[in-house]
């Protein structure tokens, strides 16, 4: 009974944008660690075949779409119509913020994989053995962490108020 109206204190503390940053931080931390889960506990074989690698991915995007949508209904019954209010100035100073830390992780992982793909296409092994299909992991774990960036920016940026620093 006291975690239930430590909750409700809590959500009626917070902001609902608060609130929708942290399921969504919620949501992409678990898909995260979905993925982490499947890879860590994958056989050779499997790493290397398209087709359980494409099983994995149809699941994370399964599991992405649901959660996304569930969350957003659960929200939006919770919510007092705020879903459907523009942004302040300040909150939208934070989204750039957080989109700004997003892409840079973004375009990191992107070169990243290039560079990976150019060394699997020159049959170069530098530091450890090659792992099938490495850039495309490379790009979805930059995907993962830059959205995880993003919600997370957001949040310490809106609860610090240090926009700008």
């Amino acid at each position: 009974m006291v975690n239930k109206q430590n909750l409700y204190q809590w959500l009626q503390e917070t902001s609902f944008r608060e609130v929708t940053l942290s399921v969504d931080l919620l949501v992409t931390g678990y898909i995260f660690y979905i993925y982490l889960s499947r890879m860590y506990y994958a056989s050779a074989e499997e790493l290397a075949s398209t087709v359980w690698l494409s099983g994995v991915l149809l699941e994370i995007i399964i599991y992405s779409v649901v959660l996304m949508v569930l969350s957003y209904i659960v929200l939006a019954f919770v919510s007092d119509d705020e879903l459907n209010q523009p942004m302040d100035v300040r909150e939208k100073q934070i989204n750039l913020v957080g989109y700004k830390y997003s892409a840079i992780i973004l375009q990191t992982g992107v070169i990243l994989a290039m560079v990976q793909y150019g060394i699997e296409k020159q049959a170069e092994i530098i530091l450890f053995e090659p792992i099938p299909h490495l850039p495309l992991h490379i790009l979805l774990v930059a995907f993962l962490t830059a959205e995880l960036a993003h919600y997370g920016v957001q949040l310490y940026k809106g609860r610090t108020g240090d926009i700008y620093g």
